[in-house]
């Protein structure tokens, strides 16, 4: 009997110990910070910045960009998070991320670059298309000709010498 209350006593310190540590970092405070300098027109102070969580759609309050185009985002918690570059109509003009705090907890390298194609839309390009190619080869088909126009002839393949 006192060996089980003894294994009883032991796993419920280990359980516990092994918890707090784990919640401790759930609740992380974490931050972004980096530049918008090559977006935002000069007065830099026009322009402020919000972080967007990705899955709850919740933002934080926006801050101002600082003299030099700099911004800082702190207090935010472990999570996805878009950063959100606005004129001072509070209008989006541009997005960055999504940067991931849970597996780094402060990201101080941010650039704020509209003019780039987002990776996520390069996966999903490319994804596309090695889909269709999927498809065609798994099937041995090859790509349909377009349908005839009602009324028109098709016309004959050009000579060689045309």
């Amino acid at each position: 009997m006192k060996n089980n209350r003894f294994v009883a006593i032991a796993l419920a310190f280990t359980l516990a110990n092994t918890a707090v540590p784990t919640a401790l970092f759930a609740q992380q405070s974490t931050s972004l910070a980096g530049t918008a300098k090559d977006e935002a027109k000069k007065p830099f102070t026009d322009y402020t910045v919000r972080a967007r969580d990705v899955a709850a759609g919740t933002q934080t309050p926006a801050q101002a960009l600082d003299a030099q185009g700099n911004f800082s985002l702190t207090g935010l918690s472990t999570a996805n998070y878009l950063v959100e570059l606005l004129n001072k109509n509070g209008k989006v003009v541009c997005t960055e991320g999504p940067f991931d705090l849970s597996k780094q907890a402060i990201k101080s390298d941010v650039v704020v670059d509209c003019n780039k194609v987002p990776a996520s839309w390069w996966l999903i390009g490319a994804a596309a298309a090695a889909g269709i190619t999927a498809g065609i080869v798994a099937t041995g088909d090859t790509p349909a000709a377009p349908p005839a126009v009602a009324g028109f002839a098709a016309a004959p393949p050009a000579s060689p010498s045309r």
